[in-house]
C-alpha cells in the first residue's frame, strides 16, 4: 500500500485582493449573529469582502465563475459538502484559492484536509494562508469530484442515503429493497498501466499480495471481474464519512480504487456499517487498485455517481487531474 507523502502547507501572506463568502443558511448559517462571527473573523484578510447568502435556486457554478471573473482571488464556502463542490467545480484550474468553513452534515472534504470542524477554528485556519493544491478527479471529461465516485449498487443507494439524511425515512424501505435485489455484475477495468502494477491491497486475507498478483498478465492493462460496486477515490471518505478508499491521497496524482467483490446483501450492509463515521475495519473481500485513469464497462449498464450526485451509467471514464485545485490546509 502507498505510504502517504508528507506534503509542506505552503505559507504566504494571508492578504487576497478580493474576497467572496459563500454562506449557505441551510447548514449552520441559520441565524444572524454566526454569520457575522464568521464575516467578522474573516475581516482584514482581504482588501474587499462580499458576503453572498445561497439559495437552493441559486446557480452556485455560475455565481463563482462570475465572482472570479470581477476579480476574486479567494473563495470561501461556509456550508456543506455539497455545496463545497458546487463552488469548487468553478475553481478547478484556476489560480483562486478556496477556502472552507465546514457546517454540514458529514463535511467529508474537508475531514480529508484536516479543516477544524470548529467554524471559527477554520476561519483561523483561512487567516494564516496555509494552501495546498491537490488533485480533482473527473468523470467523462465533465464533471468534477472532490471525495470519491461510484460504479454499481453505491451508486443506487448513495441518493437514498442522502434523503433519508435529510429527514426522508420512508426511503429506508427503499434502500432495503434495493439491497434485496442486489446482484453482482461482470466489469471490465481498463487502467492506465499493467493490472499487475495497479494492484495494491486485498483485504482477504487467504493469500499473501505477492501470490495474489500472480492473477495478472505482467503486460496486460484490463481485467474483467464480477463485483457489488467499484469506488474511486480522490480522498479517502465520502458518504457518512465512509472510508470507502483507504490510504487515499489528495495530492498524489492517483485514484485510490477499491473494488467489492464476493459481497452477500447481508455482507454488502455490515461493510457500509463497519466503515461509516471514518472507522477503519475494512471487509475482507475488499481489493484495491491506484492509477492516474480509470475506464468501467460493464456487461449491462450500471449507474454512475460522482460525489454523490447521479451522473448516468457505464461505460465511464476516470481521470486525474494533479494539483489542479489550490486550497486551504494544514
Amino acid at each position: 500500500m502507498r505510504e502517504p507523502r508528507a506534503t509542506t502547507p505552503v505559507m504566504i501572506t494571508p492578504k487576497y485582493h478580493c474576497a467572496v463568502i459563500f454562506l449557505n443558511p441551510a447548514s449552520g448559517m441559520r441565524n444572524q449573529e454566526s454569520r457575522l462571527q464568521v464575516r467578522n473573523r474573516l475581516a482584514g484578510i482581504s482588501d474587499s469582502l462580499e458576503e453572498l447568502i445561497t439559495q437552493p435556486e441559486t446557480a452556485l457554478f455560475d455565481r463563482t465563475a462570475e465572482s472570479l471573473r470581477n476579480g476574486a482571488d479567494l473563495i470561501v464556502v461556509a456550508g456543506g459538502d455539497g455545496t463545497v463542490r458546487q463552488v469548487a467545480s468553478a475553481l478547478v484550474g484556476t489560480e483562486a484559492t478556496l477556502g472552507i468553513v465546514p457546517l454540514g452534515t458529514f463535511n467529508n472534504f474537508a475531514r480529508s484536509l484536516n479543516i477544524p470542524s470548529d467554524p471559527l477554528a477554520a476561519c483561523d485556519l483561512i487567516q494564516t494562508g496555509l494552501t495546498r493544491s491537490i488533485d480533482v478527479g473527473v468523470a467523462n471529461d465533465r464533471e468534477y469530484f472532490f471525495e470519491a465516485a461510484g460504479v454499481g449498487v453505491d451508486a443506487d443507494l448513495f441518493p437514498i442515503g442522502e434523503e433519508v439524511k435529510g429527514g426522508r425515512f420512508h426511503n429506508i424501505l427503499h434502500a432495503i429493497h434495493l439491497a434485496s435485489w442486489h446482484a453482482q455484475t461482470s466489469v471490465t477495468l481498463y487502467f492506465d498501466r499493467p493490472v499487475k502494477e495497479a494492484y495494491k491491497r486485498s483485504f482477504r486475507g487467504q493469500f499473501s499480495l505477492r501470490v495474489r498478483r500472480r492473477r495478472f498478465n505482467r503486460r496486460k492493462r484490463t481485467i474483467k471481474i464480477r463485483c457489488s460496486f467499484i469506488a474511486v477515490g480522490n480522498g479517502p471518505f465520502y458518504g457518512s464519512n465512509f472510508a470507502v478508499c483507504p490510504g487515499a491521497i489528495l495530492d498524489d496524482g492517483l485514484f485510490s480504487i477499491s473494488v467489492f467483490r464476493d459481497f452477500s446483501k447481508l455482507e454488502l450492509v455490515w461493510h457500509f456499517w463497519s466503515i461509516s463515521r471514518g472507522r477503519r475495519q475494512y471487509h475482507p473481500k475488499l481489493e484495491m487498485f491506484e492509477g492516474k485513469t480509470l475506464e468501467v464497462s460493464s456487461s449491462k449498464p450500471l449507474s454512475v455517481h460522482v460525489d454523490g450526485q447521479p451522473i448516468g451509467t457505464t461505460p465511464v471514464r476516470f481521470r486525474v487531474l494533479p494539483k489542479a485545485l489550490k486550497v486551504v490546509a494544514k
